[in-house]
């Protein structure tokens, strides 16, 4: 492996781009922001969870050797993970639900993503980005500058419908296969960052915590659920 080639792969939320990564990182070589299927200039998913999983593992150039992913695309990380648990040396997990396990609460989900999905066909990606913004969990970002939420918001708008439906229909939480087997038996080093202020995600960060002791957690107080758009430089720190 050369200096110039990148060592670290990044994955950004659902609703985001690669471009999600810019405030937290720079243009080091070692640095590989992607779209994931269905956002950006990604083309759309094809297949279930697992297919999306393989053809995605089958672009990672050989010589990244990390994985950093934040909520969906720390879904993604984890699926990865399970897939091919032996590729990746380390992995950083931001904010990120390892999966259902009851079936009540998969089938409400589903439920839940099929609304969305609903939303985006039949009205378009500005009434889905506007009843997508008033959800609770992305309460702390209110407080944020204008100019910071304006382009999270264009980011936003400037997505595919379709391409966000089909990434739910093929990557949303209620189709993800539990990953909390995946955490016990990973065999390379497991960091998992969350914000103090996200307390359903620090109620599961702690529960992968006393599944795998050895998990390196760290919890950003003040901070929500997004560390990359909330607290960019002290991700980095994190990061790095």
């Amino acid at each position: 492996m050369t200096s110039g080639e990148p060592r670290c792969l990044l994955l950004h939320g659902f609703t985001g781009d690669a471009r999600d990564w810019l405030p937290c990182s720079d243009s080091d070589a070692k640095w590989l922001p992607i779209d994931l299927p269905g956002h950006g200039q990604a083309s759309d998913p094809r297949g279930g969870f697992d297919d999306v999983i393989r053809a995605l593992l089958a672009t990672i150039p050989e010589c990244v050797e990390t994985i950093v992913g934040y909520s969906l695309g720390g879904r993604v990380a984890l699926g990865m993970l399970r897939e091919a648990p032996e590729r990746f040396r380390q992995a950083t997990i931001i904010s990120a639900h390892p999966g259902l396990t009851e079936p009540e609460l998969r089938a409400e989900r589903l439920d839940q993503d099929l609304s969305w999905i609903r939303l985006l066909r039949r009205q378009g990606i500005e009434a889905f980005v506007q009843s997508w913004e008033c959800q609770p969990l992305f309460e702390t970002q209110r407080s944020l500058p204008p100019d910071v939420l304006q382009r999270q918001r264009e980011r936003r708008l400037s997505q595919r419908p379709e391409g966000l439906a089909g990434a739910l229909e093929s990557l949303g939480l209620g189709v993800m296969p539990s990953a909390w087997d995946v955490l016990r038996d990973y065999p390379g080093r497991l960091r998992w960052i969350v914000g103090g202020e996200d307390r359903k995600f620090l109620a599961i960060a702690q529960r992968v915590r006393s599944l795998r002791p050895t998990t390196e957690v760290a919890v950003m107080a003040g901070i929500g659920h997004n560390p990359m758009l909330e607290a960019p430089r002290a991700l980095r720190r994190l990061l790095d």
